[in-house]
């Protein structure tokens, strides 16, 4: 009997999967268009806080065409400071347009430029477009969002009562500690972009924390609210999953900024899982469920390989 024929007679192990825990909700592009919209809000007005001469130097800016918003930086590499923030969002996408982006980046020497496109991303074909122009699939974020509902009076990510009392600690981000902050972060993202970060602190709209273990930084997060009540987290360091393997300390975090926002009149919330799994499970998703949020959909990214970026 050959080999093949004794491989057919054993048992077909089905591969084992485990149920999302998350909550999943089929979004409509027009909540779509409201989830990416809040986080525009906060990119816009993160450019528009930077520094002058420090934009000069780095050659960064953000430039928009009606909705369409795009950033670009010469010196720094960064996925964020090089990428078409939503193509197909607002409105279809068209072959012109998509190519008038891509010269834009070969004229300003950017090499690897970068686009999201969601299920919602009109047209369907769009990414067929990006792929037969050298693109390609380069993974992806999950975009989750809560609404405002209160969280339970009592903490849902208690410390751990083996470490004593006051340790970990949460302190909003203020003047006197900005620098203490923005270098953690550069730390963390071996950038050099502290001119930037400190002129956030204080700035309207935006919150920063620090998570510390024994008085030294450990975790960060920020929260923009914008003027229609929609709140964007993001600036965190390090990202769970990628840059630390505790999703613990984050989610400490991200508690704090619900609770915070809420209370500063947020109304909608809109964060990333950066590390996103098959199943939707794991810790991400846990800690994300105990805060409320709901996944709302995969966002794919895709750029070109390095070997050919040129």
């Amino acid at each position: 009997m050959s080999t093949a024929a004794l491989s057919e007679l054993e048992p077909v192990v089905p591969l084992e999967t485990h149920a999302p825990e998350i909550a999943i909700e089929e979004v409509s592009r027009d909540i779509s268009r409201t989830i990416e919209r809040a986080e525009i809000a906060a990119w816009r007005d993160l450019y528009d806080a930077a520094p002058a001469d420090f934009a000069a130097r780095q050659g960064l800016s953000i430039a928009s065409d009606g909705d369409l918003v795009w950033t670009t930086c010469t010196t720094i590499p960064f996925i964020h400071f090089n990428c078409v923030k939503n193509i197909g969002v607002d409105g279809p996408a068209t072959e012109e347009q998509l190519d008038a982006l891509l010269a834009h980046y070969r004229n300003a020497g950017i090499m690897r430029p970068w686009f999201y496109t969601s299920p919602h991303t009109e047209p369907a074909r769009l990414r067929c477009w990006l792929e037969a122009r050298g693109l390609q699939h380069q993974g992806g974020w999950e975009r989750i969002y809560r609404d405002a509902t209160p969280l339970p009076a009592e903490p849902l990510f208690p410390g751990d009562p083996l470490i004593p009392v006051g340790d970990p600690v949460i302190e909003e981000v203020t003047p006197r500690t900005a620098s203490e902050w923005a270098s953690f972060i550069d730390a963390k993202y071996r950038l050099a972009t502290s001119p930037w970060l400190t002129a956030l602190v204080g700035r309207e709209g935006w919150r920063h924390y620090m998570l510390k273990r024994g008085g030294a930084v450990a975790a960060v997060r920020s929260l923009f609210i914008g003027p229609d009540g929609a709140a964007w987290s993001g600036i965190d360091a390090p990202v769970p999953g990628i840059m630390a393997p505790s999703f613990d300390l984050d989610a400490m975090l991200g508690e704090r900024l619900v609770r915070d926002g809420i209370a500063a009149g947020a109304k909608l919330f809109v964060a990333d899982i950066e590390a996103p799994l098959p199943d939707r499970d794991g810790p991400a998703y846990r800690n994300y469920d105990r805060l409320g949020f709901k996944l709302a959909y995969l966002r794919n990214h895709y750029a070109y390989l390095p070997a050919y970026s040129s």
